[in-house]
């Protein structure tokens, strides 16, 4: 059996300066074939949003597109809960500072270590 040592790896509160507020949906499919989405619940998350790119402004000289982000999340909410894997979906959504980011797949825990999610995130422009 392989030992794993308890990371000493401190969380980065300090890199942590905006607060994301994940709004988790749930997804069912009527005997019809359609789906329906529902709002379960919210959380709030401290965060740090970083550009990524914006592809079709730049190959197609159009100000509207696709603008994509990184979003580094830490694994616990405000209220000190921790943020299950099945909350951080591809039909979340994420808002932080008014504007509504929608999620681009699961989220990667870095080093799996259980101190930094990351995300892939995008907005419509």
């Amino acid at each position: 059996m392989p030992f794993l040592p308890i990371s000493s790896m401190p969380l980065p509160i300090w890199f942590m300066r905006q607060t994301a507020t994940i709004t988790v949906r749930q997804t069912s499919q009527e005997t019809a074939g359609s789906w329906d989405q529902t709002t379960n619940t919210t959380l709030t998350v401290l965060c740090c949003l970083q550009p990524s790119s914006s592809n079709e402004s730049a190959i197609y000289k159009k100000e509207t597109g696709r603008t994509l982000f990184t979003l580094y999340l830490m694994p616990k909410t405000t209220s000190d809960a921790a943020i299950p894997a099945s909350q951080l979906n591809h039909i979340s959504k994420i808002t932080i500072d008014g504007v509504d980011y929608q999620t681009d797949g699961e989220f990667l825990n870095l080093c799996s270590n259980d101190v930094v999610y990351q995300m892939n995130v995008f907005r419509e422009v």
